[in-house]
Formats: C-alpha cells, structure tokens, sequence
C-alpha cells in the first residue's frame, strides 16, 4: 500500500517489531478519527499495539524516520518549499489514569505539547513532516519563558530557533537541487535570535515570520510607526473561514512595506548583532461593524519591492492554515 511504501525501512532492532509497527500504521491510518480498540479491531490487536508503544526501542522519531526520509525526497521535486511550524496540546485533563502528564496552560490542565515541523508547497499541497519536538511541562514552570534573565537555551521558545536551524541545515542540503526553503512561524516566533542566525543566506532558508513585538528602531520611531507613514504598496481581498472564534467573511486588507535595521536588544548571556529585515503590514481599514479588524505583521529576511512579491509573502504565510 501507499503507506507501507512510506514507512518502509522501520528500523526498531527487530524484523518483528519492524513489522507489527508497519501493520498498526496500516490500521491506524484506515481509521484515524477512532479509537486505538476501534481501529484494532480486536483484543488481541489492541493488547498488541500498547505492547509496541510500551517497548523500550520504540519512539516516534524512529517510527517516523522513513517517512521523513520520503519528504526530504519528495522536496527536490519543487523550487519552493514552505517549513511551517505550530505548537499543540494534547489534553488530557481528567484522564487521572495517564502518568507522566505536565501542565498545559494553566496547572489544572494536563497534557502533552507537540511541535512539528510541516513541508508544504506554496500550493498548499503537503508534503509530508520533516521534524516532531514533543516535551512535557514541569509543575510550576508556567511562565519562565517570560523571565528575561533566564537564557534562551533554557526556555520553551527555544524550540523555534532551533527550529529554523534545523531547516536552514536542511536547504544547505538541497541547495544544489534548487529547491529553496522558508521557515514560516507565528507570533510565538518572533524572536530575535532567529533573525540573527541568517539574516540574508545565501545557501541557507529563508524566514517568514508573523511580528508580535513592536520594536524601537535608530531613528527614534518604533516599527508599527514606520510601516503607518508607509505608502499602500497594494491592496487584496480574501474570505477568511470561520472557526476558533472567527467569523466566516470577505476580509479587504491594504499592504504597506519597509525595509528597515532593526537595533539588537540587550542579552544578559549574549550579544547580538543589527540585522535588515523586510516589514509587512496587511491591515483591514475598514472591518464589518462588531468584527475585530484582521492585521498581520510579517517580518522576512527577503527583499519585498513589487505588489507581486507583497502578494506571495502573504499567501505564504496563509499556507500556516494548513498544520
């Protein structure tokens, strides 16, 4: 089958282990909305799948290895590839049952945090995962990424910037295929190191990331000031879905753009260099009365210059819906 053909070459120390994960997989991925029993079909599958997952040599880096391995592959095949990135919960509150279980957002609510990492193409097809950071949160760590003297390497968000490290290595892989990379985060990505770590790659990714800080600049101004005196590069219209909160509705927005240095903030465990970066804003002058207006920052390390290269970077970043 298609997914056999996928996850070929499980490698878990044991043809048998190889072969029963394969076979779950199967099940599995026939019936993904169901129940482990449901899609087992029966007792003694079922007792044999938590068998596997309870293994000492089985992890999901290694189940998702091949699969892995056919994304990377089926990336050469595009010149342009999106590397879009989110972070979910899974919860678990009221399963007293599970062990092993952390705080989510709030120390009631237990679960586990999940971080992939999705290849799609500007055409919104998906590719197939290149990367899965799950973690567990300590009790009463809540809050420590917001200290600003703890280091980077110590907090959650982290994760983003090594993120975006780990696709920058990758395009320096397919460079010579011509296939080019963008990292595209949310807000929760907006940090500064990852700007540093390469501003304007020559064979490296490159960045699209939604701004959540409105940062000072040289010049005395703040970021959001400088895009608000900006001319209106051009305008675009688009229906936005509906769901977590969202009304379903036609959403006109103006594009403005400058290309600016942005001042490196003050590290107590590193100093940090300037780095020129592009700012997109796509804002809704005029929302539907009782409709929060719909406003986008977009930070990249490509130049933006034409309505058409405006255009392509927000469609980017609308390729986010799709993880």
């Amino acid at each position: 089958s298609a997914l056999g053909e996928e996850l070929a070459g499980i490698d878990l120390g044991d043809r048998r282990l190889n072969r029963r994960a394969e076979v779950l997989l199967e099940q599995l991925g026939k019936k993904p909305t169901v129940s482990i029993p449901a899609a087992c079909g029966g007792w003694a599958e079922t007792r044999a799948a938590y068998r596997l997952f309870d293994h000492a040599a089985v992890s999901a880096e290694q189940i998702l290895a091949p699969h892995i391995e056919r994304t990377v592959e089926r990336l050469g095949a595009h010149p342009r590839v999106l590397c879009l990135q989110d972070t979910s919960e899974l919860d678990y509150t009221g399963k007293t049952d599970i062990q092993g279980l952390g705080p989510l957002n709030y120390e009631t609510r237990r679960g586990l945090l999940l971080h992939p990492t999705l290849a799609v193409t500007p055409e919104r097809v998906a590719l197939g995962l290149l990367h899965v950071h799950s973690w567990v949160r300590e009790p009463g760590s809540l809050g420590q990424d917001k200290d600003p003297g703890r280091p980077l390497e110590e907090k959650e968000s982290v994760r983003w910037v090594d993120g975006f490290a780990r696709v920058n290595e990758l395009a320096e892989r397919l460079f010579e295929t011509g296939t080019r990379l963008t990292y595209v985060a949310d807000r929760e990505g907006d940090i500064y190191d990852t700007f540093v770590e390469a501003p304007c790659p020559e064979h490296g990714a490159d960045w699209l990331i939604r701004g959540q800080q409105d940062r000072k600049l040289t010049n005395g101004k703040t970021l959001r000031q400088a895009l608000n005196e900006a001319p209106v590069l051009t305008e675009t219209t688009f229906d936005q879905p509906g769901g977590n909160g969202r009304t379903a509705r036609t959403v006109h927005q103006q594009i403005k753009v400058v290309r600016l240095r942005l001042p490196a903030p003050k590290r107590p465990d590193r100093t940090l260099a300037e780095v020129e970066i592009t700012a997109i804003l796509a804002n809704e002058p005029e929302p539907p009365p009782g409709e929060e207006p719909v406003d986008w920052l977009l930070l990249t390390n490509l130049p933006v210059t034409t309505p058409e290269q405006a255009l392509e970077k927000l469609q980017w970043y609308l390729c986010r819906w799709q993880i």
